[in-house]
């Protein structure tokens, strides 16, 4: 038993020796070169050249000098070295930086139109085999080069890499991370997408005179066949595609009442004049002013819904060699704008907008669907890896050429809309009961 004791203790000590050892291999921070946002562009030499941008934490910390009109310094700065692949850019970067090259924190990748265009695909093997770097990490596209972005100076935040990625977190488009990119790459049936970002000047004041003023800008989103950009899709069109990949944003959209080819409703003219107007018109200098009230307004007859819950599923089908996909959407929306004074509170009047707003949600799908099949001939719905899952034995045939079969892809949408909620107000201010259409 005493022997037991003596071993024991033995073993404690050699563990507290252990750990009273500290760490061999400790960095300290002031030896880091901490990166938040990676830009590759493609040179014209056919090489990569590689930009990072630089946390400067006492800049954080302690604001820099202020000179006369320089302003607060940034906490950040870029440099950017040429090579044969990323880590090789990256090592001869690390030669201009007096401290350790540290990767781990880059939020965001920003690919260059040119790189894009010539192919991702050497770019995302570096990528995903750098263990610095996490593969969780945001990747956006640019018009023009990549390494603009890293220039921008968001006025919310003084780090460019916390108003990108809270940016991206919000969901007007798809996000995509290096993992997604490299998988899309990587399967059959699928080509990869990603997010457009731009620069968009400010409104500057005062104190900002003569300071560059611009801020990131969600443009749309860059489509690829294979490796290769092959186009850009316009905001819109990129909400069509977040509806057929299922991750359609939390956004407002606008329709016209009635709507096209629909019958008109019965109040759709305001022939009379309310006691209100007829002050406002009084008292106006003559020839002033919109003819009646919202008259100024371009199209005062509109509807706004917000979408609040979706769900998208697609199911695949083959028939003598022919693809039909199936699109089965449906949305909970709470209505935030009336201007055309549409009476909410008949239950015959929901039944006409839900379908209004579901033929608006389908023209988006199918705005994106002629881009994607009749334009750019790029399956970035991944309506190919449906029919790989769904149809493996069809799938053998149809993979040799599938991109040309999916020009003639069918897709059958239909779309339920429901309007569960219709704002904290009920009829329009400016509209009184007998103006109400219905």
């Amino acid at each position: 038993m005493g022997r037991a004791r003596q071993w024991m203790r033995l073993v404690l000590l050699y563990l507290m020796m252990l750990a009273a050892g500290g760490c061999y291999d400790r960095i300290e921070l002031n030896e880091l070169a901490i990166a938040d946002i990676m830009a590759i562009d493609l040179t014209e030499d056919g090489l990569l050249r590689v930009s990072l941008q630089f946390l400067v934490p006492s800049e954080l910390v302690n604001p820099g000098d202020v000179g006369a009109g320089s302003g607060v310094r940034d906490p950040f700065y870029v440099i950017d070295a040429v090579g044969e692949t990323v880590p090789e850019a990256l090592s001869l970067l690390q030669a201009k930086v007096p401290r350790r090259l540290f990767t781990s924190h880059v939020r965001v990748i920003v690919l260059g139109e040119e790189l894009a265009r010539a192919g991702i695909g050497p770019v995302f093997d570096s990528l995903t085999r750098m263990r610095e770097l996490r593969v969780a990490a945001d990747v956006v596209v640019t018009e023009g080069e990549g390494v603009v972005l890293l220039q921008a100076s968001p006025r919310l935040g003084r780090l460019p890499v916390g108003a990108l990625a809270n940016m991206l977190n919000q969901g007007i488009v798809p996000r995509r991370t290096i993992r997604q990119v490299a998988i899309a790459l990587a399967s059959d049936g699928i080509d990869p997408f990603i997010p457009a970002v731009g620069l968009a000047p400010r409104i500057e004041t005062e104190r900002e005179a003569g300071v560059r003023a611009e801020e990131f800008e969600i443009i749309g989103v860059g489509i690829f066949r294979g490796d290769r950009l092959v186009g850009f899709a316009t905001l819109e069109q990129a909400r069509g595609l977040a509806w057929l990949v299922d991750e359609a944003p939390f956004a407002v959209a606008t329709i016209p009442w009635p709507p096209e080819g629909g019958p008109a409703s019965p109040q759709a003219q305001r022939p009379d004049v309310s006691p209100e107007e007829a002050l406002i018109r009084r008292d106006a200098p003559p020839g002033s002013g919109p003819a009646g009230l919202g008259g100024g307004i371009k199209e005062p007859n509109q509807i706004s819904p917000q979408v609040l819950r979706t769900r998208v599923q697609l199911r695949s089908e083959v028939k003598d060699g022919q693809v039909i996909i199936h699109v089965d959407a449906r949305a909970i929306d709470d209505i935030v704008t009336n201007q055309a004074g549409l009476l909410l509170t008949d239950p015959s009047v929901i039944p006409e907008l839900e379908k209004a707003l579901a033929t608006s949600v389908e023209e988006r799908m199918r705005a994106m669907l002629r881009l994607a099949q009749e334009e750019l001939e790029a399956d970035v719905m991944g309506f190919g890896a449906l029919v790989r899952r769904e149809h493996p034995k069809e799938w053998r045939e149809l993979r040799r050429d599938w991109h040309a079969h999916f020009r003639q892809v069918q897709v059958n949408i239909k779309v339920a809309v429901e309007v569960r909620l219709t704002g904290l107000t009920g009829n329009p201010a400016s509209f009184r009961p007998e103006q109400m259409r219905k």
